[in-house]
């Protein structure tokens, strides 16, 4: 996350607490989850299925509809103009005990760089969490974290006790064989965010916003390369392109077979046309940072009718998590090993 800026910091401040704060309310269903079972010899292929839900008939109410919100990407915080960044060497730890939500929490446990530090550890904590009120005073939270080549924070390991299901979450960041980019995995090797059945993208960096993570958002948006390929979830025809394009940018809309309307904002390149009939996994464009956004990503928005509902990405296509390949266990319990070794060295000083 870019530090090294200090002129967008308040208003970008403030996205980041509505987002923590409001994203919650889509996942607190999830907290009550069995644990995943593993295993012996998984592939990354192979997932355990978690969401499988069917859309709602009852859900066709009609609403007003508007050209797709102006979706903004989950900018990286930048950090206050009072607070001037130090130079952080190796990995710095966090020890903290819960009073009130993450951000305050980690506002002065981890100053400066609190708001970027709690951003994070929010999305890993979020898919079993809910965090408005899941949270109870002195849960714990331990924190490994570093400023990348660009000054970035990135969270190496973080650790949640949780009072409430007397149960600890556990997040180690470790790139699976196959993976274009790291992940986030619990100790036992299963992949914290869940990913999509038929997802429109396959290889991305993170999911960064769901859907009502702020107000007005309608969709789920994938931090990704510009150019990465996005692809038809669901076979269908293509309805329109290129709509509001100074919010949306490069757009495609697809109505898939069962009525429901799919969009794709924020493309660098439509590789299909208005009236085109389009397969699942099909190449439809690539992603891109047209419109109004802050930086690469696809949002992905769905409605039930032209001028429907919007519906939950995770509902319509129900979701999975991964596990680690068997041939990754090895190297993965070496890097949950120093990690909590890391962790633990700080908990005994504090």
């Amino acid at each position: 996350m870019d530090v090294s800026s200090s002129g967008k910091t308040v208003g970008l401040a403030v996205s980041i607490v509505l987002n923590i704060v409001l994203v919650g309310m889509l996942v607190s269903s999830k907290t009550d989850a069995p644990d995943v079972a593993l295993s012996a010899n998984t592939q990354a292929s192979e997932v355990e299925e978690i969401v499988t839900p069917e859309p709602k008939a009852d859900e066709e109410a009609a609403l007003e509809e508007t050209e797709p919100e102006p979706e903004v990407a989950e900018a990286d915080p930048e950090p206050k103009a009072e607070e001037a960044p130090v130079q952080l060497e190796g990995t710095q730890v966090t020890i903290a005990s819960i009073q009130g939500s993450i951000p305050q929490t980690l506002a002065k446990a981890a100053a400066p760089y609190g708001d970027f530090v709690s951003a994070t550890v929010s999305r890993l904590l979020v898919w079993d969490h809910d965090l408005r009120r899941d949270l109870r005073a002195g849960d714990k939270l331990e924190v490994a974290w570093t400023t990348g080549t660009s000054d970035t924070v990135v969270i190496e390991a973080a650790r949640f006790h949780s009072q409430k299901f007397n149960r600890k979450t556990t997040a180690y960041k470790f790139k699976a064989s196959g993976d274009k980019h790291p992940s986030y995995w619990s100790a036992e090797g299963v992949e914290l965010p869940h990913r999509l059945k038929k997802s429109p993208m396959k290889d991305y960096e993170q999911i960064t916003s769901l859907l009502k993570d702020r107000p007005n958002h309608k969709g789920m948006d994938f931090k990704v390369d510009v150019g990465t390929p996005v692809m038809a979830s669901f076979p269908g025809t293509v309805t329109r392109a290129n709509w509001n394009w100074k919010a949306n940018g490069n757009c495609i809309e697809i109505k898939h077979d069962d009525g429901v309307y799919a969009k794709y904002l924020h493309l660098s390149e439509n590789k299909v046309k208005a009236g085109d009939r389009v397969n699942a996994g099909e190449v439809i464009a690539l992603s891109g940072n047209t419109g109004r956004s802050t930086g690469p990503h696809l949002h992905y928005q769905l409605n039930r009718g032209a001028r429907g509902k919007v519906i939950d990405p995770i509902d319509y296509h129900g979701a999975t998590r991964r596990k680690l390949p068997e041939a990754d266990k090895a190297k993965f319990a070496d890097v949950v090993k120093n990690a909590n070794a890391q962790l633990e060295s700080a908990v005994a000083t504090n």
